[in-house]
């Protein structure tokens, strides 16, 4: 791996020299810095004809998501085996706490955000590759996506310290920060932008404004919905929440030959849907046919493996498959929003655009992929033109 720009942080590899006896020590570590050069430069060429917008988020939120990433590591390296014991210096120990099954880097350390030079220090994972956005994911990879969102749903339903995450967004009343105010112009933006260039998407986009994210809240309201366990309009009904990585796709799942090594970039992981990142991976990161095939299977195969490992640690099921459905249901329209930004952006950076001659199919195949998760949202909500449109 190169060091890289990511939108909000650098990402630099770190060489590091130990004494002699230490030999088996890591010879490179991740650090991840957090900033916004990248973005900026990325969103003044987004939004041209709107440049109060092309800045850079404020502090608080680049706080609020290094502090999330801190925050997690921490809880779900709880019980890893450090860099000596796994190196075979130590017994074998595991203790309470761990996620077991998940394939996250170890977490050696952290500076906060406060200090002069804010970083996150991980493992370096060794001779693994991400896979192109386009070319996605085949079924085999699918399946093993899904036992990894298995394993970090039975860690939450089996432990508290995690319901922590996503509260400062919430309390802290995000929608009224700079950063959220531009988030949502953004998004605004990059729908007008994406129905004009692109006429397959205009219908679904302005169905997806005018039902979904005329309301500037869309955002807030559902990270809100799961902040507790008690639901605010159903007292009596409770919520049916889960741990979520929130921002899941090629990128960020790291693979050695066909084995799963790592998922990275936690810095946007909070309490969520139970489908919220199974939509993210099947939307942007394989083709329309391979989501449609296999939504329902990879389905049945979620709700099998969480049924079992709870099984196995004499647990109660939290949900039925009727319960899941309805959860993917109600998140569909929260999975498009987030598509147009993340589409809104990919246009303007290497993700899609790579200066071959198959560019402008790259982009078509991304503009079915929304297309297509539009068309479902719009019948699942019977999404009609509202009055005043």
């Amino acid at each position: 791996m190169k060091d890289v720009m990511g939108h909000l942080c650098s990402i630099v590899r770190l060489h590091l020299t130990w004494p002699s006896r230490s030999s088996d020590f890591p010879s490179t570590a991740i650090a991840k810095i957090p900033n916004t050069a990248s973005l900026v430069e990325k969103l003044q060429g987004i939004l041209v004809d709107e440049v109060q917008v092309a800045s850079a988020p404020d502090d608080s939120y680049l706080q609020l998501i290094h502090e999330t990433e801190i925050d997690t590591y921490t809880m779900l390296n709880k019980g890893t085996r450090s860099h000596c014991e796994r190196a075979g210096y130590e017994r074998d120990l595991i203790l309470p706490g761990e996620c077991e099954g998940l394939a996250v880097p170890f977490f050696y350390g952290a500076l906060p955000f406060s200090s002069p030079n804010p970083c996150i220090l991980i493992e370096d994972v060794h001779s693994t590759k991400a896979i192109d956005v386009i070319d996605g994911f085949d079924d085999d990879k699918l399946y093993k996506i899904v036992d990894q969102i298995v394993a970090l749903h039975v860690y939450a339903f089996t432990h508290d310290e995690w319901e922590a995450l996503g509260e400062k967004s919430v309390m802290g009343e995000m929608e009224n920060t700079e950063s959220y105010q531009q988030f949502v112009k953004m998004n605004d933006s990059m729908n007008q932008n994406l129905r004009s260039a692109y006429p397959l998407l205009s219908e679904g986009l302005q169905l997806l404004h005018e039902n979904y994210t005329s309301n500037h809240l869309w955002c807030m309201e559902q990270f809100r919905h799961y902040k507790s366990k008690v639901n605010l309009k159903f007292p009596f009904e409770g919520v049916l929440r889960t741990m979520v990585h929130g921002d899941l796709w090629t990128s960020n799942i790291l693979w050695r030959d066909n084995d799963l090594a790592a998922i990275v970039d936690w810095a946007t992981c909070h309490p969520g849907s139970l489908t919220e990142d199974l939509q993210r991976v099947l939307v942007t990161s394989c083709s329309v046919e391979r989501r449609q095939r296999l939504i329902r299977p990879l389905l049945e195969h979620y709700f099998e493996k969480v049924q079992m490992k709870l099984r196995e640690k004499c647990k109660d099921m939290p949900f039925t498959f009727e319960d899941l459905e309805k959860d993917y249901r109600r998140t569909l329209p929260f999975t498009c929003a987030q598509t147009v930004f993340a589409l809104g952006m990919w246009l303007h950076t290497g993700v899609l655009r790579k200066g071959g001659s198959d560019d402008e199919a790259r982009v078509q195949e991304m503009v079915a992929r929304l297309h297509s998760i539009l068309e479902e949202t719009v019948i699942a909500h019977k999404w009609k033109h509202t009055a005043d449109s």
